[in-house]
């Protein structure tokens, strides 16, 4: 019987804190970048040694995504080492979601990482090679088990936040800085008209989901126009203050959690007004909290949130994947 073959794919992973985000492209469609996103959650818990929405992975159990949160799970974020421990089960299912299991894979992949020199060896190690993937019976659906091989050849770390400014480049007679405001980190880079690196700054624990934590539990929402719910929790209090207002209602927003946005980002603040000749971009999820922009605008360096702001890394990658999966 002739051997199948591998079908090819690119991709770009940000392994999110809160969300995996996916750029991919197959062969046919090089200019075209699809997406994929899901909660960044992993589960191997034995209670999910008979789920249908389990997928095997080179022998061992795994609940992905929004499934994974109604059993014991692991959030990529809550650990320094989370990235790493599930690096491999939350690509393999990017790739799932994208492309199914039709044929065996040949992938090539970007990812991002807050530090090359802490984390990029050790991601890599995971990624690459030949990884084996079942997709277990379903009896009841009449679904019959599928297994398929994932080969990947590389895996190229880059930093997360930086490659954004090839999005505004043209914009930046000076360089800019590009603020990554994460679920859990703040990641600074400083950079040059040419895109080369200056400065770099993180900061753990004090991104988008420390700064909601703090504002639900002062409970300085509470009776807030849009704010029906009497006890909301931290997540409802996340999704108020990142969905759609008026803007009378997003400046009182603005007002009322601006002292503990400040509690988590004055560092930040402070290393970025170092550099008064350069504008200001923030991205992730964290940029859309209400007030961000004003808190880095410091006199004449004006901050602005880039569009797009939760793909803007991936979407400055995808401008240099072509050059990046060469050299690789």
């Amino acid at each position: 019987m002739p051997t199948t073959r591998a079908k090819r794919i690119q991709a770009i992973v940000d392994l999110g804190n809160a969300d995996i985000n996916v750029l991919y492209r197959l062969p046919d469609d090089s200019d075209y970048w699809q997406r994929e996103q899901f909660q960044s959650v992993v589960s191997t818990s034995t209670l999910v040694e008979n789920h249908p929405a389990r997928i095997v992975l080179n022998d061992t159990n795994y609940l992905i995504g929004v499934d994974a949160t109604a059993v014991q799970c692991d959030h990529t974020g809550q650990t320094d080492s989370g990235k790493v421990a599930n690096a491999l089960p939350l690509t393999v299912y990017a790739l799932l979601k994208a492309v199914g299991v039709g044929q065996p894979l040949a992938v090539d992949l970007i990812f991002t990482c807050p530090s090359v020199k802490a984390y990029g060896a050790d991601i890599q190690a995971q990624l690459i090679g030949k990884h084996k993937l079942t997709l277990p019976p379903d009896e009841f659906a009449l679904i019959d088990s599928q297994t398929q091989t994932i080969q990947v050849a590389s895996a190229i770390p880059q930093l997360e936040g930086y490659q954004a400014y090839r999005l505004v480049k043209a914009d930046c007679p000076n360089g800019a800085i590009m603020v990554d405001i994460g679920s859990r980190t703040i990641l600074v880079t400083v950079v040059d008209a040419m895109g080369r690196i200056l400065n770099r700054f993180a900061k753990d624990d004090c991104g988008c989901h420390r700064i909601v934590e703090r504002v639900y539990q002062s409970e300085c929402l509470i009776g807030i126009q849009g704010m029906d719910i009497r006890l909301p929790n931290a997540q409802q209090v996340m999704t108020f203050l990142l969905g759609k207002a008026k803007k009378t209602v997003k400046q009182q927003q603005a007002g009322r959690i601006q002292a503990h946005v400040l509690a988590c980002v004055q560092d930040t603040r402070t290393f970025v007004q170092q550099y008064g000749d350069k504008p200001v971009y923030l991205l992730g999820g964290g940029a859309l909290l209400p007030g961000m922009v004003d808190i880095f605008s410091n006199g004449q360096q004006q901050a602005r949130i880039m569009p797009d702001a939760t793909w803007a890394t991936l979407l400055g990658l995808s401008k240099v994947a072509d050059r990046l999966f060469t050299q690789a």
